[in-house]
């Protein structure tokens, strides 16, 4: 009930206009494998295997961190929360040619039907019977994912496929170049 009223309250936020966004400067190469460690023992006690691939000279990112670790958060936290045993999780990290960084949250052994996808990003919405742990949610977390997204000039996209689910999320390099500034 705590989790459902403080998403509500998030998303009543963002919907508002009263999310403080705070732009620093983000060393991606520091700031992900920290995120990234808080979610080994769970994927570990779940025999999921979890990898960071990032490319050695990323740039630094304008951004609000306190955003970045909502969005990414969850979206590790859906990947533990869906993926089988045996199957694997990985964050990639890539810069594009366009000044934008490309963040791939990919796991393996499960497939979001093609009918459900259009409706992913919807409040409440839950695919039907994909929780193998039945931990249950809101219903909100891919909402707010995507919110914090276009607040800091963010897009998250997503594509599933034989056995393979992957969030894609694409950043401006300079967050003062986005949609929410």
């Amino acid at each position: 009930m705590i989790y459902l009223i403080n998403d509500l309250l998030d998303l009543q936020r963002l919907d508002g206009g009263n999310h403080p966004i705070y732009a620093q400067p983000i060393d991606v190469n520091t700031w992900l494998p920290g995120l990234i460690n808080g979610f080994r023992e769970r994927a570990q006690s779940r025999q999921q295997n979890l990898d960071f691939q990032v490319e050695a000279a990323l740039p630094k990112l304008i951004s609000d961190s306190a955003s970045l670790d909502r969005v990414f958060a969850e979206l590790l936290n859906n990947a533990c929360k869906y993926t089988p045993p045996g199957e694997s999780i990985t964050l990639a990290v890539s810069e594009t040619p366009s000044q934008q960084l490309c963040f791939q949250v990919t796991n393996s052994g499960v497939e979001i039907p093609p009918d459900e996808l259009p409706r992913i990003f919807d409040k409440f919405y839950r695919v039907p019977s994909a929780d193998p742990w039945k931990q249950g949610g809101t219903g909100l977390g891919l909402a707010l994912v995507q919110k914090l997204l276009w607040l800091i000039g963010g897009e998250i996209t997503v594509t599933s496929h034989q056995k393979q689910t992957c969030f894609t999320v694409m950043l401006p390099v300079n967050m003062n170049h986005g949609n929410g500034l």
